[in-house]
């Protein structure tokens, strides 16, 4: 009955989001397209933010928000359990991602990722890591805010990762204001939905297929004071941004990491 249940609710959903991708993407792009043309940013975040609620709609997810919601420009960071995590932060605000370059490739979800902003980084590549931090900085300094996950990776969700402060080298040069975010996947009864994030480094389509099929999940969003005494330096900072997410994630049965500096 159960694997009747979940096929049913995966059926549903890939259908509403294949017809979103046939009959409401190309209006997004070409939306954003225009916007972007005549530099009208405010219709660029409209577009987008609602796109991404309606994939949030179609995934089951119902997002919350909770805190002062960020103003532009801030470099936003935040932790980072699934793919869902993009979409879930633009539907609160347009905020241009740094993923991984691989992302870019991957079909659908690649041009999905670049209708975003998002700017593709090699990995173990210096000089691709100079070059996001430069247009990093210039995206801040055009008054436009960048979001970035400083674990550098997807994890199953049950604990935060060290954070990595290169990237947040550029809101220290430009003096923008940190936004740390906590995401929190969440059950009914208030407790972690372990089920979302990736599990034993299944593959790609095996995740998809699982959290399509789970039953409608809540998802908070927790917006912190902004970190902004750049005076401390960037690994001070970027502690103080972790120290937030942490705190918030440990609310909800989340595990503290072993052996954090």
């Amino acid at each position: 009955m159960n694997t009747v249940v979940h096929f049913t609710r995966f059926l549903l959903r890939i259908t509403a989001f294949l017809l979103a991708l046939v009959f409401v993407l190309p209006f997004v792009i070409f939306g954003i397209l225009l916007a972007k043309l005549f530099g009208n940013r405010d219709t660029n975040e409209f577009i987008l933010v609602y796109w991404s609620r309606l994939l949030c709609f179609i995934c089951g997810l119902k997002v919350y928000v909770h805190g002062q919601k960020p103003e532009s420009p801030v470099l936003l960071v935040a932790n980072h359990v699934s793919w869902l995590d993009i979409p879930i932060i633009h539907s609160l605000m347009l905020a241009g991602f740094v993923a991984k370059n691989e992302i870019k490739y991957w079909p659908i979800l690649g041009w999905i990722t670049m209708v975003g902003d998002t700017l593709f980084l090699k990995r173990g590549s210096a000089e691709s890591r100079k070059g996001v931090i430069n247009q990093i900085k210039k995206r801040l300094n055009d008054n436009r805010s960048v979001a970035v996950f400083p674990e550098g990776t997807v994890t199953d969700g049950s604990y935060l990762r060290t954070f990595h402060r290169q990237l947040i080298h550029a809101a220290i040069e430009t003096q923008t204001p940190i936004q740390p975010v906590a995401i929190k996947f969440l059950n009914a009864d208030g407790t972690r939905n372990d089920q979302v994030g990736f599990l034993n480094n299944e593959f790609f389509l095996t995740h998809v297929w699982r959290v399509l099929s789970l039953p409608n999940s809540t998802v908070e969003i927790h917006c912190g004071a902004l970190v902004n005494d750049f005076d401390l330096g960037a690994r001070t900072v970027t502690l103080q941004a972790r120290a937030y997410i942490e705190q918030e994630l440990l609310r909800n049965d989340y595990m503290p990491a072993p052996n954090q500096a």
